[in-house]
């Protein structure tokens, strides 16, 4: 966090530029955060969809089960390695 400097101590006119641009850059990065949540959000969805295909494969018997396992394992830990470098 930025600390004020003594010129913005002394000066309202320079505090309130001041907080006007931390806040702007506040919500740049709350906006970039949200970007990475769609994101996550789009590949959780294609789990989802990866998921209901290996169950329709474990219904049907389909030896491309195993392979459909380890993509949907790959793309959940994809996902969560992206969650945690959004939050880092």
């Amino acid at each position: 966090m930025t600390q004020a400097t003594e010129l913005e101590r002394e000066n309202l006119e320079v505090h309130v530029d001041m907080c006007q641009l931390r806040y702007e850059q506040m919500q740049e990065k709350l906006e970039s955060i949200d970007v990475q949540f769609e994101k996550i959000d789009h590949r959780f969805d294609r789990i989802d969809e990866r998921m209901d295909r290996i169950e329709t494969d474990l219904k049907k018997g389909h030896t491309q089960l195993i392979v459909a396992l380890v993509t949907a394992t790959a793309t959940i830990i994809a996902a969560f390695v992206g969650i945690i470098a959004v939050l880092v």
